[in-house]
């Protein structure tokens, strides 16, 4: 009977998907879901001054939300669980054709996006009310001074109806490295040679990815909960492939493609009013201490003793990890992993194991970054974290000398020289985050502005480019078949923007002649306990979390398919893996 029911509600999965065109004329182009780093610059590639992007009528039009939509995942219904919600903040463009074209993008995370991309049907957007303009994107950045527009009706009704389908995952990490952390935390505790290679949120074996015939129980692990006071927000533990069968509904996943966009640093970030006021700069090895919640304590990094409060993310995370496997879980176990001693505490609120801290999980970037906004406040202590650097990301603590980020291993991650004004957008103030307050002369009041106009030499984040800062990843998006012919106008479009408007990344290839490009990449390699070896010679495939930093000659290469290094220490030691 159950199994009856289940063919029952898949079917009725299915032909909900297959009435979208027909109930509506409008055209999607492109449905994004995931990383916050590349949202900004795609909204503004999309829009293009009102002219739209390549191929659409112009005049276009945008809109951003001020409060949450739904990305919703059906799939757990097929087994009888329920559906998976995540909200998220959107944008939407459209142009004048008489049927409408339209451009979307949900901010969730890396790991959600990808999920909801290889979900076999893929994830739907919806919101109940549809909410006034947010106008979440500064009237100066769209390129002619515009606010947001009420999407017409014809378009608007496609979000209430929740008839608007992701086509296109935008990614801080490879398809394989979000798959693996979904592995990695839908496993019972243990496994490794540190006992964390299953964190204890599902009951598979540690590093087995459920497919389809399993039970519920094995591809739907238990929520993650947020830490933050009074946050109902959850991260969801759910089974997904990237090529075969869907786990869930057993329906065929087509042939992807993965685009790279550019690169983004992770910086740590502090309160820095009390116990952290001082602090400029950490080791791994410190950060390792504290993290891992040995030491929640300024003492770790040379201050007077004092606790701290340590804000960790949820683990399915882009951003976490890439943290994880450049700074603290090296490939090769001689670093320590954030995740010890949480042994599936849930929600993470916990004292630290020394240092009189607390750890606590934050679930999302805005989360993270509004933990340590509010850690004295909350806590009653300065705060530690983590983000990629965005000029969005980090809005809420920029221009106040409250807040601050510090160096790794004394590399500054987003200017030439910490603490030495070397470039024209740096604040005079040593690890005080850039803002309008801080901006040059030549920027003529736009914040931000061209990355040539910030930073000396012209370009962005020089150590990032130089291979001497290590904390970074490839920003991607993946898609397939039409969308992604439409999805990569957008890219081009979004590099265009991060060098002449928001630089928010490194493009991964040349933009005109004023900026060369990426010529770096992470070594390719396979995560433990899952096979095969994911490095082919015919393409792009494998994880390169925590990769080592290899330089390329020419042509930018998108690929590693010999070498297979993992750092395995700071200062890009490197470790070959399987």
């Amino acid at each position: 009977m159950m199994r009856l029911k289940s063919l029952l509600a898949l079917l009725l999965l299915g032909a909900t998907m297959s009435l979208v065109p027909r109930a509506h004329a409008q055209t999607l182009k492109v449905v994004l879901a995931g990383s916050s780093a590349m949202w900004q610059s795609m909204a503004l590639a999309a829009y293009n001054s009102g002219h739209c992007v390549s191929g659409a009528t112009a005049p276009c039009f945008h809109y951003t939300s001020g409060s949450n939509f739904n990305l919703v995942d059906g799939r757990p219904t097929v087994k009888g669980g329920s559906t998976a919600v995540d909200p998220g903040a959107v944008w939407i463009v459209w142009d004048s054709a008489a049927t409408r074209n339209v451009w979307a993008y949900i901010k969730v995370d890396s790991g959600v996006g990808d999920r909801c991309f290889f979900a076999q049907p893929h994830c739907t957007i919806n919101v109940s009310t549809f909410p006034a303009p947010g106008n979440a994107i500064s009237t100066t950045l769209w390129g002619d001074s515009s606010s947001d527009s009420t999407p017409p009706s014809a378009v608007s009704s496609l979000f209430v109806t929740g008839t608007v389908s992701v086509n296109a995952a935008a990614t801080d990490i490879r398809p394989e490295d979000a798959l693996f952390a979904t592995c990695r935390a839908n496993s019972a505790l243990g496994g490794g040679s540190d006992g964390l290679a299953g964190l204890g949120y599902g009951v598979n074996v540690s590093g087995v990815c459920p497919g389809f015939g399993a039970s519920l129980a094995d591809l739907e692990g238990t929520d993650i909960r947020s830490g933050y006071p009074a946050s109902t927000s959850t991260a969801h533990i759910l089974a997904f492939s990237l090529s075969g069968t869907d786990p869930f509904t057993g329906t065929a996943i087509p042939a992807y493609t993965t685009v790279s966009v550019g690169a983004a640093p992770i910086i740590f970030i502090t309160q820095r009013t009390g116990a952290l006021k001082t602090v400029t700069n950490a080791s791994d090895s410190v950060l390792q201490q504290v993290f891992s919640g040995a030491n929640c304590n300024a003492s770790a990094f040379g201050k007077a003793a004092a606790p701290i409060q340590v804000y960790l993310r949820e683990p399915v995370s882009g951003t976490m990890n890439t943290t994880e496997y450049t700074v603290f879980r090296y490939r090769n176990f001689s670093g320590k992993s954030q995740e010890t001693g949480v042994a599936a505490t849930n929600p993470l609120a916990t004292a630290c194991a020394g240092g009189g801290g607390k750890r606590f999980r934050a679930i999302g970037t805005g989360e993270e970054v509004k933990s340590v906004l509010n850690s004295g406040a909350n806590n009653g202590t300065d705060g530690i974290g983590y983000t990629f650097f965005s000029y969005g990301n980090v809005s809420t603590i920029a221009a106040n000398t409250s807040y601050g980020y510090i160096t790794l291993d004394g590399v500054d991650g987003i200017f030439h020289k910490y603490g030495t004004r070397i470039d024209p957008g740096q604040p005079a103030i040593a690890g005080a985050l850039p803002s309008a307050a801080t901006l040059p002369a030549a920027c003529a009041g736009n914040f931000p502005c061209a990355e040539s106009k910030i930073w000396s030499g012209n370009l962005s984040f020089p150590n990032l480019r130089n291979g001497s800062y290590r904390a970074w990843s490839t920003l991607r998006v993946v898609s397939t078949g039409t969308a992604l012919a439409n999805l990569r106008l957008l890219v081009t479009g979004s590099q265009t923007f991060v060098v002449n408007t928001v630089p928010d990344y490194v493009p991964a290839l040349r933009v005109g002649a004023a900026d060369p490009g990426l010529a770096l990449l992470r070594s390719h390699y396979t995560q433990e306990g899952v096979a095969p070896v994911n490095v082919s010679a015919t393409g792009d495939f494998g994880g390169d979390a925590g990769g080592c930093i290899l330089t390329t000659t020419g042509v930018v290469a998108t690929s590693d398919t010999t070498t297979k290094l993992a750092q395995a220490a700071p200062f890009n030691s490197c470790v070959s893996v399987p």
